[in-house]
């Protein structure tokens, strides 16, 4: 694979355009249909390294490297590109400007000392609280039995069948979900 000057790309191609990848390059239809087209270089840039930047054809996602975007298809070989000279690259005005007057004519009104702005109380909301009480009510039984285990039983299913005084009961209350 010979290496491939930047300055004949640009003869051939056109004069580039720096895209930054700030989402997900299949978010971006315009970048992939570039990719797709093979007008795209990406261009590494080691950091912190006396070698000089280089491209390579295509999209290839690594760190330390930007994407040119050029207007017609690169070589279809996919060759490393060399001499990368930046002033080369047309530089892309953005999709949202805003021009200088827009600005002037949006600039926020000042505040007097007696405008005070209002505060908002956001509004109440309803929400569905499971709550789970639970009674701790203690009482002594007697039971006849020949053993403890069968006092136990005996003792459980007469405490079911048993009413118990709710004055000595003691409830706790917890918040089990919110909806």
């Amino acid at each position: 694979m010979p290496a491939i000057r930047f300055r004949d790309l640009v003869k051939t191609s056109g004069k580039p355009e720096p895209k930054s990848l700030w989402t997900e390059p299949r978010q971006d239809p315009q970048f992939m249909r570039a990719v797709k087209a093979n007008r795209v270089l990406t261009v590494v840039q080691p950091p912190a390294s006396k070698k000089t930047d280089f491209g390579e054809i295509g999209f290839h996602r690594q760190p330390h490297s930007s994407y040119f975007i050029f207007p017609k298809p690169l070589p279809a070989d996919k060759g490393k590109v060399i001499g990368i000279k930046y002033d080369l690259v047309e530089p892309s005005e953005p999709e949202d400007a805003i021009s200088s007057e827009d600005l002037k004519s949006a600039s926020k009104p000042k505040r007097t000392k007696t405008s005070k702005p209002e505060k908002k109380i956001p509004a109440d909301k309803t929400f569905e609280v499971r709550v789970r009480l639970v009674t701790v009510a203690e009482t002594n039984i007697s039971i006849k039995a020949r053993t403890k285990g069968e006092a136990k039983e005996k003792a459980l299913e007469t405490a079911k069948s048993q009413e118990f005084a709710t004055s000595k009961e003691q409830i706790t209350a917890t918040a089990v979900s919110e909806k």
